[in-house]
């Protein structure tokens, strides 16, 4: 379930990003690994480089730039506004680690 939910947000992304031309030039030249780590579950990587997501890929991977951990009832939340991103993270359902740049720009997945 959570696979199917994050190719959805990473399609939508990739859509968002091809119609808004602000958008893209914001994303030019960044690149950056993020891993979804799912508690008790599996673990999906993928990567915003040039303003395109690719992924997600199933398992780990080395030095991520930013790491999301949660269960899978609290990600499904998440992409069907069940739950806010802030209610979750107050609340420790998500935990974020990376830069609060990386942070504020992966916000747009939610």
């Amino acid at each position: 379930m959570v696979e199917q939910l994050l190719k959805g947000a990473i399609d939508k992304f990739n859509a968002r990003v091809t119609e808004d031309p602000e958008l893209a030039k914001e994303l030019e030249g960044v690149s950056k690994v993020v891993q979804v780590e799912v508690e008790g579950g599996d673990w999906y990587h993928f990567t915003l480089r040039d303003g395109a997501v690719d992924g997600p890929h199933k398992g780990e991977t080395a030095d991520p730039d930013v790491r999301i951990i949660a269960s899978a009832d609290t990600l499904t939340k998440l992409w069907t506004k069940e739950l806010r991103v802030m209610k979750a993270f107050v609340t420790k359902q998500l935990r974020v680690k990376g830069s609060m740049e990386d942070l504020l720009r992966l916000k747009r997945f939610f």
